[in-house]
């Protein structure tokens, strides 16, 4: 999957006066910042040239992974939404991927981030029903409220002592859903665990990607997570110094729904192994853990498992 032409074209605008060897070195110190410091609420981004090379390498995974915990939650459930709100928008990835499923009539951003907040504003310039906050949400009780609730890769940055408190202010101020999307990592499917327990306790509704009401059955030392395959364009490609045109972004979510919604089904855990004859496949079954194979005899079945991957549902 890429981003939107009218995006791609708009990011390519922006970094028409920027040498591009010069975006390329901010970049890899930007991804040696992000990867080797511990962020607990303090600013990583705040120039000009690391904002752009932040849209550059992170925008595409983002509007990505975005896109499919939204689409595998409309699957479950589509009420009519009218209002989003998007805390922590950064550039506005997230505004990008709900365009590209639903039709909104406005939209609230929250960043604290000056600089991501003007490049987030130039790059969704044509649209008229976006409007943007300078907040921080940890200081700043969240008082806005929106049918969908976006809060994506959000929640790791938060000091682990702020985040309940955070986490509820969020639950308590969506309609319809809220979908937070985190690192698909043990450290991010912790904080999505934390989430899916204070839903349960509020008797929210679970709606994806897991398939019961239930907590997480999943042993504490391993994790859930999806992963969405992101096409490079040649910028991204330079900029990143990598020769391979895709990357596959790797992430876990969870969607909440105030209305109950029958979630039961089977969702792939990990990558199938896949032979000549046969698909294996870790998979969470309305909410239990079980492993299945598939084999050409399972014909039809056979087929559909062929073309899926880790955290698609069955």
């Amino acid at each position: 999957m890429k981003i939107p032409y009218e995006l791609e074209t708009k990011i390519e605008h922006e970094i028409e006066n920027v040498k591009l060897n010069e975006l390329r070195e901010v970049a890899q110190k930007l991804s040696d910042r992000y990867m080797n410091e511990k962020r607990v609420g303090q600013s990583l981004v705040n120039k000009d040239l690391e904002v752009l090379a932040y849209a550059i390498i992170r925008m595409p995974a983002t509007f990505c992974a975005i896109n499919k915990a939204l689409a595998e939650t409309l699957k479950r459930y589509e009420p009519e939404i009218d209002t989003v709100l998007d805390i922590g928008a950064g550039t506005g990835a997230g505004e990008w991927a709900i365009l590209n499923n639903l039709n909104i009539k406005q939209f609230i951003c929250i960043e604290r981030e000056e600089k991501m907040r003007e490049l987030g504003q130039k790059l969704l310039s044509d649209f008229k029903n976006i409007s943007w906050k300078n907040q921080d949400i940890v200081k700043q009780e969240i008082t806005d409220t929106a049918d969908l609730i976006i809060v994506s890769y959000m929640i790791n940055e938060l000091d682990d002592g702020l985040k309940e408190d955070v986490i509820q202010n969020i639950l308590n101020v969506f309609n319809k859903i809220v979908i937070f999307i985190e690192p698909g990592t043990p450290e991010g499917f912790n904080n999505i665990r934390k989430i899916q327990k204070l839903a349960i306790e509020k008797n929210l509704n679970i709606l994806a990607p897991c398939t019961s009401q239930e907590e997480c059955k999943l042993p504490n030392e391993d994790w859930c997570h999806s992963i969405v395959r992101v096409e490079r364009n040649k910028i991204h490609k330079f900029v990143k110094n990598a020769e391979v045109p895709y990357e596959d972004e790797k992430f876990s979510y969870i969607a909440i729904s105030r209305e109950k919604i029958d979630n039961s089904g089977s969702r792939i855990l990990r990558h199938p192994i896949t032979s000549s004859g046969f698909i294996k496949l870790k998979l969470c079954t309305n909410g239990n853990i079980e492993e299945k194979t598939f084999t050409k005899r399972d014909k039809e079945i056979f087929k559909k498992v062929k073309k899926l991957k880790c955290g698609d549902l069955i």
